[in-house]
């Protein structure tokens, strides 16, 4: 039997004030789930357009990124490639080697999804508190860069 860690009280005290924001996060991806889906495409598929926008990146690095199994990225490259959302690319130094680009539709696909999702925020929350939490979002961004580039 594996033993289980207790947390310390001050541990406990803090992470339950993370409750909400965790709750708040879990709700959150629905509505964006529902906003990415109106705008033409699925949230793993945003996340995709995304990541394999800002430049040349692993197979293995990009599954962990949208946050799927590699068999499941290779679904969505698929998918997205059908739809003429993405290109694959040979990798000249590398003859297994595939680097996946979006294309125009792609980027379009990508602003679609982006002015959706900020109509849908914006429609929970009013902009002067929106600009309030920026630097919040801004914060908890670079962090989660910078665990990405020491993974």
């Amino acid at each position: 039997m594996e033993a289980t860690t207790v947390p310390s009280p001050a541990l406990a005290e803090a992470d339950h004030e993370f409750i909400p924001g965790i709750r708040l996060l879990a709700r959150l991806a629905r509505v964006a789930e529902r906003a990415c889906q109106e705008s033409g495409i699925s949230l793993p598929q945003y996340r995709l357009l995304v990541s394999i926008s800002s430049g040349p990146q692993r197979a293995s690095d990009l599954a962990v990124q949208v946050g799927v199994s590699r068999p499941t990225l290779t679904s969505l490259v698929d998918g997205l490639a059908q739809g003429n959302l993405l290109r694959r690319i040979p990798v000249p130094s590398d003859r297994r080697g595939i680097q996946l680009v979006p294309t125009e539709e792609g980027r379009q696909a990508m602003r679609r999804a982006e002015s959706v999702l900020s109509s849908r925020f914006l429609e929970l929350v009013p902009r002067d508190v929106a600009s309030t939490v920026a630097p919040v979002i801004l914060a908890v961004e670079a962090a989660l860069n910078q665990v990405a580039e020491s993974n």
